[in-house]
């Protein structure tokens, strides 16, 4: 990026110009080699003027709502990082010299100058915890607080081995998501495909020769005829009008609080979701808690950490809520025990089994697989049970699709 800088000489001279570099950190050492010493510096923003003067704000939306395309960094990517840290460091690499080799090996443009920016702040004295907290859009909660226990510790090798693993099995879960989505999505867009073709190129035939026979059209068809009129006539109204319905059920689901908690809810309660829902975030919270509290974190900030992560609102609100009882001396599993319609009786019983044990962390370990697994074999069943749904759902709107065609064709038969 572009900096506005003013800087003194040595000999006690002002300098003040405009440079890119990588972050503030790296402009300062940049002009320490030139022999200046860095006063203050501004980024420098890109603007286009109107004829006015002024600068449009509708660019800087514009912008701002495709940085999620170019500032993104796949949790693979954060796999393979994390992974290669741990090793170089093993290895015998200084922090360091670790970060600035993976910054250059990054094919991730974005990440590459996410790593180089770490290893300036480093370079210039920051902890390592400290530079990824500047991060958040890239490190989760969970990476940076186990990165802090492990630099305080003196293990940090150790650390990233947990994180490698906590983010191997984060990106498991996914993959194994999107995986039983996967093919109910390609049959419905397909099918919106084959039906788009139909009102746009066989309709208007069909309807060319209704008219042209003065047969009187049904209500279903009519109401078909027009709609492929609309597509055909003003399909710029039709793809803005679908734009708005898709980015307004996304707005009202994500950024709203009345739609995330609607949206959870029905993942909670509706039948073919539920019990994956369950299990979902029951491993979650067992594989998070594991990975923070074997790092060295303590259980009310890994619970913090936790609730943060877990997909869904009454979730999170569970947890968060367990947080001042257990600081006031509460065990966990006292706590879950009270939703029991969000936790199965497994969870609590064995939560409680690991505090009395004193094996907390290895007993959330075996809960963690153990819900995995079921994630794994659930998302199969969902697949089973969402694909005949989807193909009654389409035979359905074919047989009316059907039937409103049929049915002129017959008056015409019955009244030759």
């Amino acid at each position: 990026m572009e900096y506005e800088f003013k800087a003194v000489s040595k000999d006690g001279q002002k300098v003040s110009g405009a440079r890119e570099s990588a972050s503030q950190v790296a402009l300062a050492r940049e002009l320490r080699d030139e022999g200046l010493f860095l006063v203050g510096a501004s980024e420098r923003s890109l603007t286009v003027k109107t004829n006015a003067g002024h600068d449009p704000s509708f660019f800087k939306n514009l912008s701002a709502s495709f940085d999620f395309l170019i500032k993104h960094v796949s949790l693979q990517e954060k796999v393979v990082f994390s992974r290669h840290l741990g090793l170089m460091i093993k290895a015998g690499f200084s922090l360091n010299k670790a970060l600035e080799t993976l910054a250059r090996q990054t094919a991730n443009k974005y990440f590459a100058g996410v790593l180089k920016d770490l290893n300036d702040k480093v370079a210039a004295g920051k902890s390592f915890y400290d530079a990824a907290s500047e991060h958040k859009n890239v490190f989760s909660p969970v990476f940076i607080s186990m990165i802090q226990v492990g630099e305080a510790s003196g293990k940090l090798e150790e650390t990233l081995k947990l994180a490698t693993l906590h983010l191997k099995r984060e990106y498991g879960l996914k993959r194994k998501i999107k995986g039983a989505l996967a093919y109910p999505a390609v049959v419905v867009g397909a099918m919106a495909a084959v039906g788009t073709l139909m009102m746009v190129f066989v309709l208007p035939q069909l309807a060319a020769t209704f008219s042209e026979l003065n047969i009187e059209l049904p209500l279903s068809t009519k109401i078909i005829f027009g709609l492929s009129d609309f597509i055909i006539n003003f399909w710029y109204l039709a793809l803005a009008l679908a734009a708005v319905v898709v980015y307004g059920f996304y707005f009202f689901s994500k950024r709203t609080e009345l739609g995330r908690k609607s949206v959870d809810f029905i993942f909670l309660k509706f039948p073919i979701f539920s019990d994956l829902t369950r299990k979902l975030n029951s491993a979650r919270l067992a594989r998070t808690l594991s990975s923070l509290l074997s790092g060295g974190v303590p259980l009310p900030e890994a619970l913090r950490i936790t609730s943060d992560t877990l997909n869904n609102f009454f979730y999170r609100r569970a947890v968060s809520a367990a947080i001042p009882e257990v600081e006031k001396g509460q065990t966990l599993s006292s706590v879950l025990l009270r939703y029991p319609h969000l936790f199965p009786p497994v969870v609590t019983e064995m939560t409680a089994v690991g505090e009395e044990t004193g094996s907390l962390v290895v007993i959330l370990k075996e809960l963690a697989r153990f819900f995995e697994n079921e994630v794994s074999i659930a998302t199969k069943s969902l697949s089973s049970i969402v694909e005949p749904i989807i193909m009654i759902a389409i035979g359905v709107a074919v047989g009316i699709f059907a039937l409103s065609i049929i049915q002129p064709i017959y008056s015409i038969g019955t009244g030759l």
